[in-house]
């Protein structure tokens, strides 16, 4: 019966609470290392909204001596520990994989009458890992599972998943790091878009307040939506975005936004050169400073962000030249003019580092060169992982430590014996992630990358902001100060 109930759930699976559970970080208890992953799919659009390519992965050829690999490749695990603060959790989206193999792990569970359930949230911690562990234990599914199956020890692994959602391929390795970055991120595209003016007062400016001060810490990002961190700053990735959904169907935003919808609009024809964003500043300050508008906009992208055309435009433009599929080819042929093949956990690490930072083709060059020259060819994928960061250092010092432990997570699972207490503290800090969590191996190589071409969305310029929008601007909002101690 379990299994007639679990190929009716459907691929997309409803938002819930949190997943939550335990913490520190070690690996999963007998969890093999992953075999090669299957192609995953993207959601159908047409088009602007074309459908996102599938993710192809080819293994290596098989070195004398290698172990054979295991029957059954893990997809997803959380490499937390039973009890304890919660660490390690996976977030995945309210319209991920790790959603929907939940919605279809609850199916199951009701058919094998386990008695329990979890919340089909896309966020995997050790709840979802003790109903996988209670399904495995059913008569129906034990006997399908390969004998030494990560699945009955709580992973999502490739064979629990033909079983549970057939009518979908196992997410390949693409889409599982695309898991690691958004819980970085944490900002899934079907919720609010965040403010980033006035960070202290709760996020509200107040001009009334006993210190009416606002502190934003990224001047250059006044707002950002979704896994990639897209921004309405100097990025303009929002802006490039809504263009696209506006040429695919203008009714979406009018629906996502109603009465604010041309107001969105509105910034499609500022004047905006290239490196001057102080037109949009203005305006989007303006709407910040009015609460009732700001949640308004805040909410009108979630909406937005729950179109499953808006969310293969997301990606699109971001697998774009200009934006991430540019700065990831980058490093792929700067690895390649090295001497060296990038693996699967390169390719995560290289997509976290776009997402986060910027890429220049010279810089990672020249720090390449100067790892070889002192040993690199020696080295292992990991520890030139581990060298690359070390020297490739963000300009902003209050991101330095949380972008190093974010690093951590893609050479930990190899040099975990070897960290500093600065990378583990950090790497603790930003949720102490591995890359082996989501099934990525430095034994297999990196997923084709099809780099779309580059963005050239420009804002028209034709209506430039007016004197009414630039004075709905505070003028502290557009010149931040730290608040007054002890506020």
């Amino acid at each position: 019966m379990w299994l007639c109930l679990a190929c009716s759930v459907m691929a997309q699976a409803p938002a819930g609470s949190a997943d939550t559970g335990a913490a520190a970080q070690a690996p999963p208890a007998n969890v093999t290392p992953p075999g090669p992953a299957q192609p995953s799919t993207g959601e159908a659009v047409t088009q602007e909204a074309a459908p996102q390519q599938s993710e192809t992965q080819q293994a290596g050829p098989e070195q004398a001596g290698d172990p054979p690999p295991p029957p059954d490749p893990v997809l997803y695990a959380y490499s937390g520990p039973e009890q304890g603060e919660v660490e390690g959790i996976l977030i995945d989206g309210a319209r991920g994989h790790i959603a929907t193999f939940q919605h279809a792990l609850n199916v199951a569970l009701l058919g094998c009458d386990a008695g329990i359930g979890i919340d089909p949230d896309g966020m995997f911690g050790p709840r979802t890992r003790q109903a996988i562990r209670r399904l495995a234990e059913c008569e129906g599914i034990a006997a399908r599972l390969p004998e030494n199956s990560a699945a009955r020890d709580g992973a999502i692994t490739q064979a629990l998943w033909s079983l549970l959602v057939p009518m979908q391929p196992p997410p390949g390795p693409r889409a599982r790091a695309r898991a690691l970055l958004l819980s970085f991120e944490g900002t899934d595209i079907t919720e609010p878009a965040r403010w980033n003016f006035c960070q202290n007062n709760r996020e509200t400016y107040d001009p009334r307040a006993e210190d009416p001060t606002c502190l934003t810490n990224d001047r250059w990002s006044y707002l950002t939506w979704g896994p990639n961190g897209a921004t309405a700053g100097h990025g303009r990735e929002i802006l490039a975005i809504l263009a696209r959904v506006e040429r695919f169907d203008a009714d979406l935003i009018d629906r996502a936004f109603a009465t604010e919808a041309d107001a969105v609009r509105r910034m499609f024809d500022l004047s905006l050169p290239l490196g001057d964003d102080s037109e949009l500043r203005r305006y989007l300050c303006g709407v910040y400073a009015d609460p009732e508008r700001r949640e308004y906009w805040a909410q009108g992208f979630a909406d937005l962000g729950r179109s499953p055309e808006v969310r293969s435009i997301y990606r699109r433009l971001y697998d774009s030249a200009s934006f991430d599929g540019g700065k990831i080819r980058t490093f792929l042929e700067a690895w390649r003019h090295a001497g060296l093949e990038p693996t699967e956990v390169d390719f995560a690490f290289f997509s976290d580092r776009a997402a986060h930072t910027a890429v220049r083709n010279v810089e990672i060059r020249r720090i390449l060169r100067r790892i070889m020259a002192r040993g690199g060819a020696e080295m292992t994928p990991a520890q030139i992982r581990r060298a690359f960061a070390r020297q490739a250092l963000v300009s902003n010092r209050s991101q330095r430590g949380p972008r190093m432990g974010r690093d951590v997570t893609y050479y930990i699972d190899a040099l975990d014996d070897s960290l500093t207490r600065a990378e583990r503290l950090n790497w603790e800090r930003v949720g102490a992630r591995r890359a082996s969590a989501v099934g990525l191996s430095d034994a297999r190589p990196a997923p084709d990358l099809r780099v779309g071409p580059p963005d050239r969305w420009r804002a028209s310029g034709t209506r430039p902001l007016t004197e009414a929008e630039a004075s709905s601007c505070p003028a502290p909002i557009l010149n931040p100060r730290a608040p007054r101690r002890g506020s």
